[in-house]
């Protein structure tokens, strides 16, 4: 696992379109019981209405194979969690929205993953708020990307994302 200065990512689902997505780091997880994730602190401003989140595998993904991942986008203003990568649709909401005045504290965004034989089983958190997301199968090991964006029109600069703090990315069991 690397974490890398976060830098520009163009992912090929449609669901990313029209958001300016940066790439926090990369993640090897084994085909055996692990624990893995990816977190960071989020300070909502006004010009922040919607973040992408999650830990998706590279474009490079070999022809044929489908991808593996695990990304939501949510809506500050509504506090409406909607699942990118999965064909979900709403996973939930969160009973507080996260603020878009500018006023409310910085907030967590975690993805945490459990891969239990064929099982990867995802725990997210938005804030204090936890949700199960869809469980994804897979034997083999897997190469992920952990992502985090906001709404391209009002952040089209790396140097924009400075609401999106303290990135960690995580493996134990690997």
């Amino acid at each position: 696992m690397s974490i890398t200065t976060p830098l520009p990512v163009t992912l090929p689902e449609a669901q990313f379109e029209g958001f300016d997505v940066l790439n926090f780091g990369t993640l090897t997880v084994p085909a055996k019981p692990s624990r893995f994730g990816f977190q960071l602190d989020v300070t909502p401003t006004p010009s922040l209405t919607h973040v992408v989140f999650g830990l998706v595998q590279p474009s490079s993904t070999p022809r044929g194979k489908a991808r593996v991942g695990f990304a939501v986008r949510i809506d500050l203003e509504r506090g409406e969690i909607w699942d990118l990568i999965n064909d979900s649709g709403l996973i939930g909401w969160v009973e507080t929205p996260l603020g878009c005045d500018g006023e409310s504290p910085t907030f967590l965004l975690s993805i945490e993953i459990e891969r239990i034989g064929s099982a990867l089983l995802p725990k997210l958190q938005v804030g204090g708020e936890e949700w199960l997301y869809p469980a994804v199968r897979s034997l083999e090991s897997l190469d992920f990307i952990a992502i985090s964006g906001c709404g391209g029109a009002s952040h089209p600069q790396p140097e924009a994302y400075a609401h999106l703090t303290k990135p960690t990315v995580w493996c134990e069991g690997a």
